[in-house]
């Protein structure tokens, strides 16, 4: 849990940043807290409000076929969904659509939505709501997720939002109108739809940043961001003045330094950082390295916009690459930091 600050300046530098109490850590491939829901369908938790200072919660879903939730909406999260594997339908205010893999989804407070596993298989999603608080309904609900999965069940809608009151939730009966239910905080807002290999590039020092959410399309509320990383190339050590991030590992193998301790972050993991600790992430293995980068609140992206190039090109220089990244972040609130190996 963090001590209670004040609203940060993006550009302030985090040497006036009050003490942290967390402490950044990797979460390794399937732990954290689990839960069955609704009795067959698998939800674990790497990080929750606790985890977060309330920032957002995140976890992975892996809903069997047929399984989904029934329409509802938010009127305090911000959502969103990126598929590992599997293919949902998913309905979010006037759009569906079908989402495979590599597909990241931004649903809007207010805009009720929905989704369901219409695949071969068991769907493997991350999902995460910031602010965190949400959670709380899934923990409280679900069975815990140690044992063997149970039978199918489901809930009348009655008794759905009975429970779902405290956590600003409501969930809706199947109907014809997709806008049923909708709140007025989610007026004129649209969901973003992301497919595999799409969104803006940004490269520096061996590490492509493509942007799959942020701005208008997330109400500043937070950022997405694909990271690959090819061989030798990494993210330089550095803190962040005012950004919660989490990094899962989608494929290979990240040497993550956190706060002066090192861990092998293999596909699954969850790298989490607090504002304010020194962090970075080296891809030391001869295959690329490729991360899903959640940051909270939005606004790293101009970051990335103004620090990297649009693409690698013919006249690498990744040393001036990694000095530009250092003397542009201070005027983001990124502070250069201790590293190792080069990327300090």
């Amino acid at each position: 849990m963090a001590v209670a600050r004040t609203p940060q300046n993006p550009n302030s530098s985090v040497q006036q940043d009050p003490p942290l109490l967390r402490r950044g850590k990797v979460v390794g491939p399937g732990e954290g807290i689990s839960v069955w829901w609704m009795g067959d369908d698998l939800i674990t938790f790497p990080a929750v409000s606790e985890d977060t200072g309330g920032e957002h919660a995140f976890w992975l879903d892996y809903p069997p076929v047929g399984a989904g939730p029934p329409r509802h909406v938010h009127s305090r999260e911000e959502e969103g969904f990126f598929v590992i594997r599997g293919e949902l339908d998913v309905k979010v205010g006037r759009l569906a659509a079908r989402a495979g893999g590599g597909t990241f989804l931004a649903a809007p407070r207010g805009v009720p939505h929905e989704w369901r596993n219409v695949g071969q298989d068991s769907a493997e999603v991350i999902t995460f709501a910031t602010p965190g608080g949400n959670e709380g309904f899934f923990l409280e609900l679900g069975a815990p997720g140690a044992g063997p999965p149970g039978e199918r069940r489901t809930l009348p809608v009655q008794e759905i939002n009975a429970r779902t009151l405290r956590y600003g939730v409501t969930y809706m009966e199947g109907g014809l109108d997709p806008l049923e239910g909708a709140l007025p905080i989610g007026e004129e807002r649209t969901p973003t739809l992301v497919l595999a290999g799409e969104g803006e590039r940004r490269y520096s020092a061996g590490a492509t940043y493509t942007i799959k959410a942020a701005g208008l399309a997330t109400a500043s509320a937070y950022t997405v961001t694909e990271i690959a990383l090819e061989p030798g190339g990494g993210v330089p050590a550095h803190r962040h003045a005012r950004y919660e991030e989490a990094l899962y590992v989608l494929e290979g193998t990240a040497t993550a330094l956190v706060d002066g301790e090192p861990y092998q972050a293999s596909a699954g993991s969850v790298v989490l950082v607090p504002w304010g600790v020194h962090h970075q992430v080296h891809n030391r293995t001869d295959q690329v390295v490729r991360l899903f980068d959640l940051t909270v609140p939005g606004g790293i992206e101009e970051y990335y916009r103004s620090a990297c190039r649009p693409l690698p090109g013919p006249g690498s220089d990744p040393d001036g690459d990694l000095r530009r990244l250092t003397v542009v972040g201070r005027q983001f609130g990124v502070e250069a930091g201790p590293g190792e190996g080069g990327l300090a």
